[in-house]
């Protein structure tokens, strides 16, 4: 006969470890490990340096491990506290969403938003949405963190632990909710002095390249389109990111793709040009993507507006045209 399986799911959170730890201790911990200093992390969280050193003995004792070891004149972390320092800062950012939980945003309060994006969305797009942030609530902080921070780490489950989203384009996300932002054309680019008037197969396969690294050893899309069409670059110059381009273009004969809008924007001030190519690249479409968990979070909410209302006009109208 068979036996019927219980539906309960198994609790998410070991209630019993819980209990065995003041959460309060969560603070001391995080300052202990900010500072790497007693008596500095006691001033920062307004306690006695004695009150902290007990502090110190229990979370040594709960965790089996010294957290903090003397070197001379300074204290180190050891290995177990460099990988507890993220996961701290979060849990402690998850407490204050609940703790300060509330059916609207309160736009004279502290917050902090977190988001993921590029060095090039970021110079194009951000400025708008920090200039609306500061207008509506003075209170608010936008912390910026690129993506190549967050290699090796699950975007969508980072994105549901400690960050309000992430700028990116489609096709690197699936299952998430989005508000495009940003259009974007990926197009040849060269020093502004250069004398030629268009690049021919000829010419991609024999100038040297500046090529943008977008990850571990994974070029943009717009480059893997060239490599696509059998092109096989002569490689000087492996950048992270687009914004250090320009500076290898400049005053030389390297070729690199880009997206069109930055050349646009800064191409006068970088020294450097769109030329037309062999074909027409793809376009480029970004969006802000959020995790579901945060949908109905008032803060967000509020966050997400902005975004919709500072977003770029191509944005809006690919957007539409869905």
């Amino acid at each position: 006969m068979a036996v019927a399986q219980s539906t309960q799911e198994a609790p998410l959170i070991d209630h019993a470890r819980l209990r065995r730890l003041d959460l309060n201790l969560l603070h001391s911990l995080d300052s202990l490990l900010r500072e790497r200093n007693v008596s500095r992390a006691a001033a920062s969280v307004g306690v006695s340096q004695p009150v902290m050193s007990a502090a110190l003995a229990r979370l040594r004792r709960h965790f089996d491990d010294e957290l903090l070891v003397r070197r001379g004149n300074q204290y180190e972390l050891t290995s177990l506290a460099k990988q507890l320092g993220p996961a701290v800062t979060d849990a402690l950012r998850a407490v204050d969403r609940v703790i300060g939980a509330k059916t609207s945003f309160d736009r004279s309060t502290e917050h902090e938003f977190t988001v993921v994006c590029s060095e090039v969305v970021a110079a194009m797009l951000l400025p708008r949405l920090c200039l609306a942030m500061q207008e509506a609530a003075p209170a608010t902080t936008l912390r910026v963190v690129e993506p190549g921070q967050l290699r090796g780490v699950d975007i969508a489950d980072h994105l549901a632990a400690s960050v309000d989203g992430v700028f990116l384009p489609h096709g690197w996300l699936s299952g998430l909710e989005s508000i495009d932002v940003l259009v974007d054309q990926w197009v040849f680019a060269v020093s502004i002095d250069d004398p030629a008037e268009r690049l021919d197969l000829d010419d991609l396969n024999t100038r040297p390249w500046v090529v943008a690294q977008v990850g571990d050893r994974e070029v943009a899309r717009g480059m893997q389109q060239v490599l696509s069409a059998g092109v096989r670059p002569r490689t000087e110059v492996i950048v992270s990111g687009s914004m250090s381009m320009p500076f290898f273009l400049r005053n030389s004969r390297r070729v690199a793709v880009m997206g069109r809008r930055l050349i646009e924007e800064m191409g006068q001030l970088y020294g450097i040009r769109e030329i037309p190519g062999p074909w027409e690249l793809d376009t480029l479409r970004t969006a802000f993507w959020w995790h579901q968990s945060r949908r109905d979070d008032p803060a967000h909410r509020w966050l997400r507006t902005l975004v919709h209302d500072v977003r770029d006009a191509r944005g809006a109208q690919a957007a539409a045209a869905e």
